[in-house]
């Protein structure tokens, strides 16, 4: 529950509260300062984001001091796994394993360049409960070579793209479709690999009528309940969506998607980017994004037309046969449900009408860019070349034929290997062991079965800390 959660995520956090000149609020709180992942906001924000802040609040928005306590709702700066001495990237390696004492244990051992083919069970495959257990895994090495690891206990952490296929080529999955790939069923699991889950997001950039100093790199997220992102007008098309049953999700997770609407919860984040190139005035970008996509991933491969469809496809992961290094089915299925689609162009027209608003629309040029390059961290999610929205894509329809051909996603990917009740297609129970087995395990994004308002990195993070207490009772 989220008590458990927010507990790990402060014994992970090693957390480097910004100076006193660094123009930004937090919550010493909130925060972690014990763990081995170093957080820290970035650098100095620029005075532009007061301005952001001021307008967002003009515009009928809240300003927050911290998102990290556990109401993500309001504008306010948020933390990145960065460490601000030399400005670089807090991983799990550096945090967990590099300069510190764990890569000295005797029972760790870290094999690298392997790929992990499938487990391995004991040759009964049973033990008198009826439930599966792996004897350890078969891995291919450096070399080409094939390789076995035995184990009392296999975790695994493929991610949400890695673990599906391990199961699948193990026999846990669907037991119909592995018997057609002749892969003998262990455990019939029809969860394995349904339900991946992304969120979309989409360019909104506007040309500033000056060069702006920007010394940090410090960035501003805007959360905002249902009630102020969409307006009673859209909010009631929204509910109207919302009551018809989306294909390819369970009734459980319609429920908690209902239930989050009934609470008014946060469905759209604003990620807000200011940017000063060299060679010409700032520029002001905002993605809104989809925090709560109701749309998910089908066995069945669909063709659309649609530019954003070209690009990105559909989702879905599963295996294309036994073959241990061949690379999985994955088809992604964005705005599979209408109102994921309506959504995102309601967040839009949430974004300009705060753009519109004083002091934010006194540093906007008059019209939109005309052409927008994406950030360097963000490219790699990205559609080719996008461009920006003319100044009269206003609309509910035009700004969703706009998403459609520009929209891009965020790699916060979750769900296929949910953490839910079995006949909900749960693959994990609440100790994160896979249904059907004795002792096999999975700690990743793949079990996470709802997106939270926070990024999935975080969330990860918590969920690896809470694993390391339930494994060891300490």
């Amino acid at each position: 529950n989220f008590n458990s959660l927010i507990a790990a995520a402060k014994k992970g956090e090693q957390f480097y509260a910004p100076g006193a000149s660094d123009n930004i609020d937090f919550v010493l709180g909130d925060h972690g300062t014990t763990g081995h992942l170093p957080t820290s906001y970035g650098g100095v924000a620029p005075d532009f984001h007061d301005t952001v802040i001021e307008g967002v609040v003009n515009a009928g928005g809240v300003k927050s001091m911290d998102q990290a306590g556990g109401d993500v709702t309001g504008i306010a700066h948020v933390t990145n796994a960065r460490l601000p001495s030399n400005n670089t990237r807090s991983t799990s390696a550096t945090g967990y394993c590099k300069d510190f004492p764990f890569s000295q244990r005797p029972n760790l051992q870290v094999t690298l360049h392997s790929t992990v083919t499938k487990l391995l069970w004991t040759s009964s495959s049973r033990v008198s409960s009826g439930q599966a257990v792996a004897s350890g895994v078969e891995y291919v090495d450096a070399n080409g070579a094939t390789q076995t690891a035995n184990a009392t206990n296999v975790i695994l952490s493929g991610g949400t793209w890695g673990t599906p296929p391990i199961l699948e080529r193990s026999g846990i999955g669907n037991a119909t479709f592995l018997e057609s790939l002749g892969i003998q069923s262990v455990v019939d699991l029809p969860g394995v690999g349904e339900n991946l889950n992304e969120q979309t997001l989409v360019a909104m950039q506007w040309q500033l009528n000056s060069s702006l100093p920007c010394p940090g790199s410090p960035f501003l997220l805007n959360v905002e309940p249902l009630e102020t992102t969409f307006g009673a007008g859209n909010l009631a098309e929204v509910e109207s969506l919302l009551n018809a049953q989306p294909e390819g999700l369970s009734t459980a997770l319609w429920d908690m998607h209902k239930r989050l609407y009934e609470k008014s919860a946060p469905w759209i984040e604003g990620y807000i980017y200011l940017a000063s190139p060299a060679d010409g005035p700032s520029t002001l970008t905002w993605y809104p994004v989809n925090l709560h996509p109701l749309s998910r991933g089908s066995v069945v491969s669909i063709v659309i037309s649609t530019p954003l469809y070209r690009v990105l496809r559909c989702l879905l992961q599963h295996i294309k046969s036994s073959d241990g290094l061949e690379y999985p089915k994955i088809i992604y299925n964005f705005f599979q449900n209408p109102v994921d689609l309506y959504i995102m162009a309601a967040g839009a027209q949430r974004v300009q009408q705060i753009v519109s608003t004083p002091p934010i629309s006194d540093y906007i040029v008059g019209k939109l860019c005309g052409a927008f390059r994406w950030p360097a961290f963000l490219i790699a999610y990205s559609p080719v070349a996008p461009v920006a929205p003319a100044a009269g894509v206003t609309s509910i329809e035009d700004l969703s034929e706009y998403i459609k051909e520009q929209a891009g996603y965020t790699n916060h990917i979750i769900g296929t290997a949910l953490l839910a009740p079995r006949e909900d297609g749960g693959v994990v129970d609440p100790n994160l062991k896979v249904y059907g087995t004795k002792n096999v395990f999975v700690v990743d994004a793949s079990v996470i079965p709802l997106q939270p308002s926070a990024h999935t990195q975080a969330t990860v993070y918590a969920l690896a800390e809470r694993a390391a207490t339930l494994f060891t009772g300490n």
